[in-house]
């Protein structure tokens, strides 16, 4: 080799050490770079504490308007649950009575129930929990609310009729959601176990790296793995300032919405309701202040928009009726009237719409969008004359409203059709046609245990498997013959064609991409230690860092069907 060319390779390798060198040392340079959420820098502190309930006054002045979280410390040990919700106590009154159930890890997957994938009883969730890798989050069945307590100062003027949903939180501890936001204001309260919490005010979110799903312009998640925070990729969020929370049996945590946060929840039993309420600009609160003061209440007492038997499909995450009234309303102002390509244009604009940013999802369905604005304008205009004028979008009952909103935010995930909008009709035509295959080289008959087996293999239910069966082999053939699928196949392919909400896999599918340099185990040991002293935490200031509310609002008039991350611990504590 020449004399040249062994000087340039030495000169190579001194400059590739001396990258490797630098590169290292920036890296190290991050202050919790590879490390779980809330090490990149210390904390400000505690969010503030209060002992006790303040006015609704108050309340909105502080608190709600300034989206200023607050921990109400202890006062959940008042409701009627807090005493009651046994295990042994909830299997004998709420036994039969069906929840959603997702995994521990946030958008892992959707474990098996008694009553398919994603679906429970609270019975058979109760008898298996413990052993189990599931979590409840779960709108709260109607028959669950007497046992809790509006807190008094949601209880008068605006607050009282704008309380929207109530969900269910349950485990066996060791959950961790990912950073997100919420659509929604809500009062989190824990009746069971020990949570904490990283808080992020939403002044800093320009720091932060979110992804783009199908959500409004307050929902949403981070593309941060909270285990191994890659400070790498995501410098700047070095810079973000963060507070905590540590709750305890009986706290309640006023949670903002759109106020960014990330929960982990410990012990054998961990068990929490909430309660939301609409993100308000102004409120009328002269009945709270004239007349004697408002008193707690029976969640089921309550003016509660969205309710759940127990038994049927689920409303969870639909789309506030008071502001979707609002954008209709505006959106008509500015037409002059409501047609259907305008609501498809304004559905397909709030679909892509994303903080004054527009993106297009991988898989943005638009026979969904199309077939949405049918179906609100054949509730709108039953009539069929083509135009709906202002004055009826102004005049809308709120039983049509929420209506509109389960149009339009209609969640296979919220019904036990889930697994039939999970897989696709390929998944499920390949799966059978090995099942086929095999059966080709051996008896020509398939066997429907090993198909039940089969399903299950690929994250599908015995349930559903069963039903399934049911089509393929109608008279319960101990085997069913090649022939009998081949007759029965179309039917069962029918039930699989069924439309997935994109902001559903679009949010998987970039979460996914998120985690693959990065994939990492949940864990519940070696978490920061944080002050659990009860009254100790001191107040963090959060003067300057709340953009003024008119600042916050969007110009362009679009429908934005919102996702809340069930959550959002999951999309998904509130998520």
């Amino acid at each position: 080799m020449a004399v040249a060319e062994i000087q340039l390779a030495h000169l190579t390798c001194i400059f590739m050490q001396l990258f490797t060198i630098s590169r290292s040392e920036t890296v190290l340079n991050f202050m919790g770079h590879g490390e779980e959420l809330g090490r990149h820098r210390p904390p400000e502190g505690h969010v503030e504490v209060m002992e006790t309930l303040p006015s609704s006054r108050e309340f909105w002045e502080r608190f709600a308007s300034k989206r200023n979280p607050v921990l109400f410390r202890g006062i959940g040990e008042t409701f009627p649950a807090f005493r009651l919700w046994t295990d042994e106590y909830m299997i004998e009154n709420f036994g039969d009575l069906k929840i959603k159930i997702e995994g521990k890890t946030e958008k892992d997957y959707y474990p098996e129930g008694e009553l398919g994938v994603a679906q429970d009883t609270i019975r058979h969730f109760l008898e298996t929990y413990q052993r189990d890798n599931k979590y409840v989050v779960s709108q709260l069945p109607d028959r669950l609310s007497p046992d809790v307590t509006v807190l008094p100062f949601l209880n008068c003027g605006t607050f009282k009729e704008r309380l929207l949903e109530a969900n269910l939180w349950m485990s066996s501890g060791g959950t961790k959601s990912l950073l997100h936001r919420d659509a929604d204001n809500a009062i989190n309260c824990l009746l069971n176990g020990t949570k904490d919490w990283v808080m992020i005010d939403p002044a800093h979110e320009d720091l932060i790296p979110i992804a783009k799903e199908d959500v409004d312009a307050y929902g949403g998640f981070s593309l941060l793995n909270p285990d191994s925070v890659d400070l790498e990729k995501y410098p700047s969020f070095q810079e973000v300032p963060w507070t905590y929370v540590n709750m305890t049996a009986g706290d309640c945590l006023f949670l903002p919405y759109g106020y960014w946060h990330q929960v982990r929840s410990y012990g054998e039993k961990n068990l929490a309701v909430s309660v939301l309420f609409s993100r308000l600009r102004e409120v009328d609160l002269a009945e709270c202040e004239t007349g004697p003061p408002p008193e707690p209440i029976r969640l089921s007492d309550s003016q509660m928009v969205f309710r759940y038997d127990g038994y049927g499909d689920q409303t969870m995450g639909n789309t506030d009726p008071f502001e979707l009234q609002e954008q209709f309303t505006e959106l008509c102002e500015e037409h002059g009237f409501l047609r259907e390509d305008i609501m498809r244009q304004a559905l397909s604009e709030g679909y892509n719409e994303f903080d004054d940013e527009t993106i297009q999802p991988v898989d943005l369905d638009l026979d969904i969008i199309e077939d949405t604005a049918k179906q609100m304008m054949t509730v709108l205009d039953p009539e069929g004359t083509g135009e709906v004028p202002c004055d009826k979008m102004i005049a809308l009952k709120l039983d049509t409203l929420t209506l509109l909103a389960d149009i339009m935010d209609n969640d296979p995930a919220n019904t036990e059709g889930y697994e039939y909008a999970k897989f696709d009709p390929e998944e499920i035509s390949e799966l059978i046609s090995t099942l086929v295959g095999e059966a080709r080289y051996e008896s020509m008959t398939i066997n429907p245990d090993e198909f039940v087996q089969r399903y299950q293999s690929i994250g599908g239910s015995a349930k559903i498997a069963k039903e399934v069966l049911g089509i393929l082999n109608p008279e319960e053939k101990r085997e069913i013959t090649v022939d009998d699928i081949f007759q029965n196949l179309p039917a069962v392919l029918e039930k699989f064609d069924k439309k997935m909400k994109a902001e559903i896999t679009s949010a998987a599918l970039e979460w996914g991409n998120a985690l693959r340099e990065h994939a990492t185990t949940w864990h519940t040991e070696g978490d920061i230690n944080i002050s659990k002293e009860k009254g100790k935490p001191g107040p963090a200031s959060k003067e300057g860092l709340n953009e003024p509310m008119d600042k916050q609002e969007t110009l362009h008039v679009t429908i934005d069907s919102k996702s809340k991350s069930r959550s959002t611990e999951h999309t998904h504590e509130e998520l």
